[in-house]
């Protein structure tokens, strides 16, 4: 109620001047009545998640509207430097500004590496960046209020260190190890399946494994059998960034074909070298035909998604970040 007395009071005080006067700024008070403005506050800016090719911030724009009514249009305006020099600008419109009330919008914005790479002369040397952001919000006002001013600006000057990446990725020492006479006589006994030759099969899979025509193909669909791979993922950085990495979540696949999945902590960190190691098994019924060609080819396409939890210095972020994969590349089977 008392919102809507000041309304009326403002309206009033609009209709008085708006024969002689043009649109003027909002006063903080008429007639003894504190006039109530939208306020507008970034409660958090940092750093959302980061990939081998990008860094995504994020901006927590916090609304406060003191009037009975939704505000419907909105502005927010950025201008991104890196190390001093204008990067890019961005604008949007779809902040919430609900009726007396309160609401906060995340923002993100995302960075490629190589673009800020291109901007930064000295890049290779840098372990971080400085990211300055002059942010600009344009709050629009109510009709019962624009005859005296239209909207409010509010200004912000914000700032973030980002790190510095040039990575290199690629997988090594992919060994599959060949199942032997007591694994697969362990298979069979598994599978109930008192026919199969264990001697066969242990040859058939020795085969396929190297690449190989077996000498004889034997249904073993009802077996699973669990042969042991072992690989590693080799992270190289060309700049001065210090990472740590604390563990890998990963799926991997060969030539669009799931091998295997799982967490890793199996970690050599090395400046500028990260060797994330994988010790895994994988059944049986997975060597499909798309597997087994790149056994015969000695390589094949592979792809390697998931994430790290990783840890940059305080002066970067004091916690550790999601590092997300999404890579691919060509394999080499020995």
């Amino acid at each position: 109620m008392k919102n809507l007395k000041i309304f009326s009071i403002v309206s009033l005080f609009i209709f008085m001047i708006s024969a002689s006067s043009s649109a003027i700024e909002l006063p903080d008070s008429i007639s003894g009545y504190k006039i109530p403005k939208p306020t507008t506050e970034i409660v958090n800016f940092d750093i959302d998640s980061i990939s081998l090719t990008d860094i995504t911030l994020l901006f927590d724009v916090e609304i406060s509207n003191p009037y009975p009514v939704k505000l419907k249009l909105s502005r927010v305006e950025s201008t991104f430097f890196v190390e001093k020099k204008q990067f890019f600008k961005t604008s949007t419109d779809k902040l919430k500004i609900k009726a007396n009330g309160k609401e906060t919008t995340r923002l993100f914005v995302n960075l490629k590496y190589a673009d800020m790479a291109g901007v930064v002369k000295d890049y290779s040397n840098k372990d971080y960046l400085e990211c300055v952001v002059d942010m600009i919000v344009v709050l629009p006002l109510p009709k019962q209020v624009a005859g005296i001013a239209k909207d409010i600006t509010f200004k912000f000057n914000l700032k973030k260190n980002v790190p510095a990446i040039k990575p290199e990725i690629n997988i090594a020492n992919f060994n599959v190890i060949k199942p032997s006479k007591e694994d697969v006589e362990a298979a069979i006994k598994k599978a109930q399946k008192k026919n199969m030759n264990a001697d066969a099969i242990t040859d058939m899979f020795g085969a396929m494994i190297d690449g190989k025509s077996p000498a004889k193909v034997i249904d073993t669909s009802d077996l699973d059998l669990k042969m042991k791979v072992n690989f590693d993922v080799v992270m190289k950085n060309k700049t001065k960034a210090e990472i740590f990495f604390n563990g890998l979540n990963y799926d991997f696949k060969v030539n669009s074909s799931k091998l295997v999945d799982g967490y890793t902590k199996d970690i050599r960190n090395k400046p500028g070298e990260y060797i994330l190691s994988i010790n895994n098994d994988f059944s049986s019924k997975a060597l499909g035909s798309a597997i087994l060609k790149a056994f015969k080819d000695g390589k094949g396409d592979y792809s390697l998604t998931g994430f790290s939890m990783v840890k940059f210095p305080d002066k970067i972020k004091k916690t550790p970040l999601k590092l997300n994969y999404n890579e691919k590349g060509v394999l080499s089977i020995k």
